[in-house]
């Protein structure tokens, strides 16, 4: 794939898909390039997030602890919120076969929005609106909780 194209893949990303085309080609450009192997764990859930794993190839599954919980096809993003903020990651995925990855470190991603000051702003946008949507759902939830005499009721 070329930078353009790895860029124009990033932008499907939800945080990205507001960005400029020139900070994500840098992002793509310097993004190192990692190969795993049927079995290998990708991310692994509760170990320290320093970067984030763009699939280029091959497709792994999500765990959260020993319980599938999804797909990572090529064109997902694995551990983007946790590599932003030096989390955990929440999630564990293992490669299902061949999985090449552009991998992003938070040091990249930083310089990138330190460089480019419009690309910070659009992704700081785009995790507020997720934040704010997590936000309006859990009080939903709450309401639903409070309202309810027992578990059955829900």
């Amino acid at each position: 794939m070329s930078v353009r194209a790895d860029a124009e893949s990033l932008r499907q990303i939800p945080i990205f898909r507001e960005c400029d085309a020139v900070p994500l080609q840098v992002m793509a450009f310097a993004a190192e390039r990692q190969n795993f192997l049927p079995g290998e764990t990708i991310i692994g859930q509760g170990k320290k997030a320093k970067s984030a794993y763009f699939l280029m190839t091959g497709s792994a599954r999500v765990l959260n602890g020993d319980v599938e919980v999804g797909r990572a096809e090529p064109g997902a993003f694995l551990g983007e919120l946790a590599m932003i903020s030096g989390a955990l990651y929440a999630v564990t995925a293992i490669a299902d076969e061949s999985v090449t990855a552009a991998r992003i470190d938070n040091a990249l991603f930083l310089r990138v929005a330190d460089e480019y000051p419009d690309f910070g702003r659009a992704v700081l946008q785009s995790l507020s609106r997720k934040l704010d949507f997590s936000v309006k759902e859990l009080d939903s939830i709450r309401g639903l909780l409070v309202r309810a005499k027992g578990f059955s009721d829900l």
